[in-house]
């Protein structure tokens, strides 16, 4: 039961294809149902083996974003010169007419056509209008895990500033200089390991 519901929820991809000539100049893709969203994705365009040699011109008659029609050329084809043309995904939403304006044909328009249900997503954030279940750390506005790592930090901090007076005692005995973990992030401590070097030469 749960397929169905994913499947009609998800945009459903058919093939679409359409072929112009002498004596069928016009294609047309209309929406018939309003409860679903189509769009277009033309990816190629192409003259049969029997056009004539000289030039087929196709144009897209569709609808701009303010809803006015509007008329673009397609394709202009020819056997000898460009038979065929990839049109790489162009998109376009029905209703869609496509027109042989030149040309006898035949030629063969071939893409994908998507279809999918309107206002599925409103239903489904309808039913689920649960609320959304957080970590009880997060409702309360503490940050337990920052907390607890600057506390590591302190630590490390004092346990390297006891194993630095360690070092001192030791390096003032050997008359060695032991490289510190840490040299980057600590200015202090660089500083007394050049001091203990410079004493250690004079």
């Amino acid at each position: 039961m749960e397929d169905d519901i994913s499947d009609s929820s998800r945009p459903q991809m058919y093939l679409f294809g359409c072929t112009l000539k002498s004596d069928k100049r016009e294609f047309k893709v209309d929406v018939d149902d309003d409860d679903t969203e189509q769009q277009l994705s033309l990816k190629a365009v192409c003259l049969g083996a029997e056009a004539e040699d000289k030039f087929h011109m196709v144009e897209v008659e569709g609808l701009t974003y303010d809803g006015k029609a509007t008329k673009v050329p397609l394709v202009a084809l020819k056997p000898s010169v460009l038979p065929s043309m990839s049109l790489g995904g162009f998109e376009i939403t029905p209703p869609v007419t496509f027109r042989l304006q030149s040309g006898s044909g035949p030629v063969h328009i071939s893409g994908q056509h998507f279809v999918s249900v309107k206002d599925s997503d409103d239903e489904e954030e309808e039913n689920n209008s649960s609320p959304v279940k957080r970590p009880a750390s997060l409702m309360s506005g503490k940050k337990p895990l920052l907390k607890k790592l600057k506390m590591e930090s302190d630590d490390d901090e004092e346990d390297s500033d006891d194993d630095d007076d360690d070092d001192e005692d030791d390096d003032s005995d050997e008359n060695d200089v032991k490289p510190l973990k840490n040299v980057g992030k600590d200015a202090k401590k660089v500083r007394l390991l050049l001091c203990l070097d410079l004493m250690n030469i004079y």
